[in-house]
C-alpha cells in the first residue's frame, strides 16, 4: 500500500540512523520500526501472578475435620439461616 506520511524530524533522523547501521532501505526500516511498535502496543498485557497470604484460622475441637461430608452440611445449615 502507498501512503504519505509526514515524521517528525527526530523520528526521520532515528530512521535514517537505523536504515544505515541495519543496512536497510528508508522503507524496510520505517515498515520494521512501525511492526515492532505495533506488536507491542497490541499485545496483551502481561499479568502479573496473583499471590495470597495463608491465615491461620483455628480449629473447631468439636468438629471433625477428616469427614467432608458433615463439614459441607455444617455448612449448608448454616449459609441456609
Amino acid at each position: 500500500m502507498r501512503t504519505t506520511v509526514t515524521l517528525e524530524p527526530d523520528v526521520a533522523r532515528r530512521l535514517r540512523e537505523l536504515s544505515r547501521k541495519e543496512r536497510l532501505s528508508f522503507k524496510e526500516a520505517l515498515n520494521v520500526t512501525v511492526r515492532r511498535g505495533l506488536d507491542q502496543l497490541l499485545a496483551k498485557p502481561k499479568v502479573k501472578a496473583c499471590r495470597t497470604m495463608p491465615e491461620d484460622m483455628g480449629v473447631l475441637p468439636h468438629l471433625n475435620y477428616d469427614n467432608i461430608g458433615d463439614l459441607l452440611e455444617l455448612t449448608e445449615r448454616t449459609i441456609g439461616r
